[in-house]
């Protein structure tokens, strides 16, 4: 590459003379070099250094290229295009070239990949050598190209306004050189003198260079401003960059942040206000926080706060911390927010929660759906924020957050999946319910399956059966989920479904038929079908039938399905105790069919609810028996049947047993207790339902709580304060009310007094029940 020399200024005329002439010659603006030799050579002209003056340049200069020296003229275009592109693939990338016609083409650029600065100009003056006179760009610029839209110059005559400012004084710039302003060509050394002097043309020349579409004379001018001898020598400030701050290449915006703040910018309200708009509205955030320095630096202290951003990532855990609840304050959410969301990957868990609980008191549901793609976000705090979307977010933030939960997430969370989709009712979430039916989780899969009984979609109808069909224990809820789709259907599809060759599909056809024959009148082709199949080889149609049958609320059925009450089938069993529990006091044989099958082992438990469903007082002898069961649920159903019969007259006999109900370690049995003991609790209750204190459920607490409280006994304030050692605040607040409620006479002041004492005394009491006990008045 020729250097050029320092000579004396052309004239504008010589210099119009001599790019004439040479454009003429060669097709490119260069008055030495390759471009001028004769012979069988032919050039493309690429982006190349050049030593200018001691000032290195990249300029567009020709380079031989021997593979197009055999190619006609009329293939010749295409094939310099093509051997460009080879040379600077990434810079090309798949930009293409359009020959229009014989002396007009169009580079169609690769918007995404191309450097269109460096493409575009290699491409105009390669063609240009080539006699083409109108060569467009669309993505750069509307209409033609000509030499000042180019983002470089050409060696060795043209350079830009803007390649001027490289040279840093006017003295330094080549006199060999040509600048082409206002339409006409003159010498470079008088145009940077000109533009040192703020010629009018050439300062416009910069202003459209800083916000023009091309990147490369955006950039010259930034590092103009940011190095002292160019800025000083142009008279530039921050004023000429501040446009580039709003440029959509951050690389630009970067280059001109960098550059205003090396300048006294000042008080200059065009500089301030481009600063402010790039703090409001700019996507990078460490751009915003420079920014936010340099106004802070002005004296603009509105956006002080965002600076605890840096804290999120440079400061210690408490730092981060105070900075996630200054930023969980701050107006400028469009900062904050962001900030915040980076803090929710951060290394200790109180500050991934604080920035968690601080998105969601500022509603930042958007920014909480883009941070479920954020991949150093641990799985639990991903299911939180999708937790949050599907009750707060957008439709597509809440689909996306349920697909994630349903299929990724925790047991919990794809349990609160199901639960949704049930809720919302959409067959689209049909699939994914689908899905969840072979999670590992029982939970889950019933979840889904009585999500799909909400839904009501009847594709869930075989899914649901094989679902049945593969794990025993989950067999009754998908049965029961399938029951619920198939009474959506009409009659006679649910029949065409009891012949169904899929067993499980015909047992939940069965079971649904029972829907068809409720009310006063059950429609007897069903309770006919139903009766043929109770009779069925089959011991699985057989079972469906008679369960179908045991749901239809009729004497008639009941008195029918009795004969099967000795049956060596548990699950017949249990559908004739349901029936003939729901039968009424019309068909009272039910109550000795019952108490026959409380002596049958497998029926015992079933046959003791249907008794307290009757209220069968002749039963209470059998049932009595039946507490000392040693079987949990049969012991469990007899302690509920017992409450069931219990009245005013046989309350004093039954006492005694509730008391000593309270030594069983079952809740229910516990609660059953808890409740008869209520009905006029007596001072030798008191014993017994101090046992509930040393029990394990807090529901069970709770209930003897109530009742002691209710039971207005001043002894039994004495039993309450045991609850006062709690850890549950539910139980202290219940206690503490249950004492207060107590009625006490002079001799009990005292006492009551001290108890209240006490419960202000406790550490593990809150504040606000402590004020409370401090206040009350015996």
């Amino acid at each position: 590459m020729m250097q050029a020399s320092a000579t004396r200024p052309v004239s504008p005329q010589r210099a119009r003379r001599a790019i004439t002439a040479a454009a003429l010659f060669c097709g490119v603006l260069t008055a030495t070099g390759p471009a001028l030799a004769a012979g069988p050579s032919v050039f493309i002209y690429a982006l190349q250094p050049a030593d200018l003056g001691g000032t290195t340049l990249p300029v567009i200069a020709p380079l031989e290229e021997p593979s197009l020296a055999g190619s006609s003229m009329a293939l010749r275009p295409q094939r310099a295009f093509d051997a460009l592109k080879a040379r600077a693939p990434k810079a090309y990338g798949n930009t293409a070239l359009k020959l229009d016609s014989a002396t007009a083409a169009t580079v169609l650029l690769d918007a995404q990949g191309a450097e269109p600065d460096q493409v575009v100009s290699e491409v105009y003056w390669t063609l240009v050598s080539m006699g083409f006179d109108d060569i467009r760009a669309p993505l750069l610029a509307d209409g033609k190209l000509s030499p000042d839209m180019l983002g470089y110059g050409a060696h060795v005559l043209v350079l830009t306004a803007w390649d001027l400012l490289k040279f840093g004084q006017p003295e330094r710039v080549p006199a060999t050189a040509f600048v082409y302003s206002g339409g006409s060509p003159i010498d470079a050394r008088s145009a940077a003198m000109k533009l040192s002097r703020g010629d009018k043309a050439l300062r416009r020349a910069l202003a459209a260079a800083v916000s023009g579409k091309t990147v490369q004379p955006k950039l010259a001018v930034i590092a103009a401003v940011q190095e002292p001898t160019s800025r000083e020598a142009y008279k530039l400030s921050a004023t000429d960059i501040a446009p580039a701050l709003a440029d959509r290449s951050l690389t630009v915006r970067s280059a001109a942040l960098d550059a205003i703040l090396v300048t006294d910018f000042g008080k200059d309200k065009s500089v301030i206000g481009a600063l402010e708009k790039l703090v409001v509205s700019d996507s990078d955030t460490d751009l915003k926080l420079r920014a936010v320095k340099a106004l802070s630096k002005a004296g603009i202290r509105k956006y002080d706060d965002l600076l605890m951003a840096e804290k999120l990532r440079t400061g210690t855990t408490d730092e981060a911390l105070k900075a996630v609840e200054v930023l969980s304050k701050s107006a400028q959410m469009d900062i904050a927010a962001p900030a915040l969301v980076s803090a929710l990957s951060h290394s200790d868990a109180t500050v991934r929660d604080a920035a968690f609980d601080g998105l969601v008191a500022m509603k930042q549901y958007d920014e909480l759906f883009k941070a479920m793609d954020v991949d150093q976000l641990t799985e639990a705090m991903r299911e939180r924020i999708a937790k949050v979307l599907v009750e707060s977010g957008s439709a597509a933030a809440r689909d996306k957050a349920l697909g994630y939960l349903i299929k990724s997430a925790s047991a919990g969370g794809a349990i609160f999946a199901a639960q949704t989709y049930g809720k919302l009712g959409a067959k689209s979430a049909t699939p994914k319910l689908l899905e969840a039916l072979k999670h590992e989780s029982p939970q889950v899969r019933q979840a889904a399956a009585e999500a799909l009984a909400a839904i009501k979609d009847e594709r869930a109808i075989t899914p649901l059966a094989d679902a049945a069909d593969k794990r025993a224990r989950d067999k009754p809820y998908m049965m029961d989920a399938a029951e619920v789709i198939l009474k959506t259907l009409r009659l006679d599809q649910v029949k065409r479904l009891v012949d169904s060759r899929n067993l499980t599909v015909k047992q939940m056809a069965i079971r649904a038929l029972s829907g068809f024959a409720q009310g006063s009148r059950p429609r007897p082709d069903v309770v006919a079908l139903l009766m043929k199949l109770s009779g069925d080889a089959s011991a699985d149609v057989k079972r469906s039938a008679i369960y179908a049958l045991s749901r239809i609320k009729d004497d008639g059925i009941a008195r029918d399905l009795s004969k099967f009450a000795g049956d060596s089938d548990a699950e017949v069993k249990k559908a004739v105790a349901y029936a003939l529990g729901e039968a009424s006091a019309k068909y009272p044989e039910a109550d000795d069919v019952l108490m026959k099958m409380v002596q049958d082992r497998q029926a015992a438990a079933d046959a003791l609810e249907g008794i307290a469903k009757r209220k069968a007082a002749k039963a209470l002898p059998i049932v009595k028996q039946r507490i000392r069961y040693p079987k949990e649920e049969v012991k469990r159903a007899a302690y509920k049947a017992m409450l069931a019969l219990t009245t005013d007259a046989n309350m004093a006999e039954l006492r005694p047993l509730f008391r000593a109900g309270m030594k069983e370690s079952d809740p229910q049995v516990r609660f059953a207790c808890i409740e008869a003991l209520g009905r006029g609790t007596t001072v030798e209750d008191l014993t017994s339902l101090r046992l509930a204190f040393f029990a394990p459920e807090k529901s069970v607490k709770l209930a003897a709580v109530k009742v002691l409280g209710a039971s207005k006994l001043p002894q039994a304030m004495e039993i309450i304060s045991l609850s006062f050692g709690e850890d549950d605040e539910a139980v202290l607040a219940a206690a503490l009310d249950a004492l207060i409620a107590i009625p006490v006479t002079p001799e009990w002041v005292a006492k009551k007094k001290r108890y209240l004492r006490d419960f202000t005394q406790m550490p593990n009491a809150p504040k606000d029940l402590k004020d409370k006990a401090a206040k009350a008045k015996p």
